[in-house]
């Protein structure tokens, strides 16, 4: 069955009744319980631009969607609460994909769906706005907390977007459990749309870094090297990044100034005092804050590079 069989009405009843964690759903707005540092977002993601349906299973993208909108929360030390889902869908989408669909947007135990909105569009589009705790102001991650001094960690892997459409397209996306290619791809590239297809939301490195007094981090969603100029023009420094230092996937390593313009890795950015060591943790120092004015400087193979454009741009 299709949208345009079922109906507005249909389509909700129907969600409803496939998935428990739509049980707020029915009244004209959502009522929640008071937070003591609400910390809100909102990310919209539309076929041909942001994903297409044939990558991978109803499932996995809404859980892809969900952990990008979920990683600004992480990026600032809050925990998760709420969602809402604005969902505009073309008129012959079928029903059966939409219960994957929020199969995945439903499957963060720590994120209830509040309520929501569904239209039809003549492209498919999901609109996720986030809301989540942040205990208190003074404990929030901020991009403009970079002090002259600091060095930069990254929490993770850098690279996993790159070319990340045209492998889905030459593999035929990958589908079922495990995530296997249509065709066979190369092990580092396998690992790499996986990781794509899956990432999560820094929570766990956030708590830790917050525990560790640390007052700046920005999610990597636009590129490592976009992420490092937003967090030197918010702070008022100079950021060096060392991109020898950096810890890429293997499939993207041979071109490491693209990967780390190519976004999308949800891994944290964070700065702290010289005297701060993460290796524990197996966050990796990839840089360094000096006095300055909000500009980047990049080193590869110890020389200095030019950057280009540093990474996406939505109107670019």
């Amino acid at each position: 069955m299709t949208v345009r069989e079922s109906g507005e009405r249909g389509l909700i009843e129907h969600l409803r009744g496939r998935h428990p964690g739509l049980s707020m759903i029915g009244d004209d707005a959502a009522d929640i319980p008071p937070l003591l540092c609400p910390v809100l977002t909102i990310d919209s993601y539309f076929e041909g631009t942001h994903f297409y349906r044939w990558w991978c299973d109803p499932a996995v993208l809404g859980r892809r969607l969900l952990e990008a909108t979920l990683s600004d929360l992480a990026a600032m030390g809050a925990s998760p609460s709420w969602l809402l889902c604005a969902l505009a869908c073309p008129p012959d989408t079928e029903l059966s994909w939409l219960d994957g669909l929020y199969e995945g947007l439903l499957s963060s135990p720590e994120s209830r769906m509040a309520g929501g909105e569904t239209v039809l569009s003549p492209v498919l589009g999901i609109t996720l706005t986030a809301i989540g705790e942040g205990g208190s102001p003074a404990r929030l991650l901020r991009r403009s907390g970079l002090s002259a001094g600091d060095r930069l960690w990254v929490t993770g892997r850098i690279g996993r977007a790159l070319d990340a459409p045209l492998l889905l397209e030459r593999c035929g996306g990958l589908h079922g459990d495990g995530l296997r290619p249509v065709t066979p791809v190369p092990p580092g590239v396998l690992e790499q749309l996986r990781a794509f297809l899956q990432p999560r939301a820094a929570f766990p490195a956030a708590r830790a870094i917050v525990e560790r007094g640390v007052a700046c981090a920005v999610d990597i969603s636009d590129g490592l090297l976009s992420e490092a100029l937003h967090l030197a023009r918010e702070s008022s420094v100079d950021v060096t990044l060392d991109l020898d230092e950096v810890p890429f996937f293997e499939s993207a390593a041979d071109r490491p100034l693209e990967a780390s313009s190519a976004g999308e890795d949800f891994v944290l950015l964070f700065g702290a005092g010289a005297a701060s060591g993460f290796d524990d943790l197996g966050f990796r120092c990839v840089g360094a804050a000096t006095d300055g004015d909000g500009g980047l400087r990049v080193l590869l193979g110890g020389r200095e590079v030019d950057p280009g454009p540093g990474g996406y741009d939505h109107f670019g």
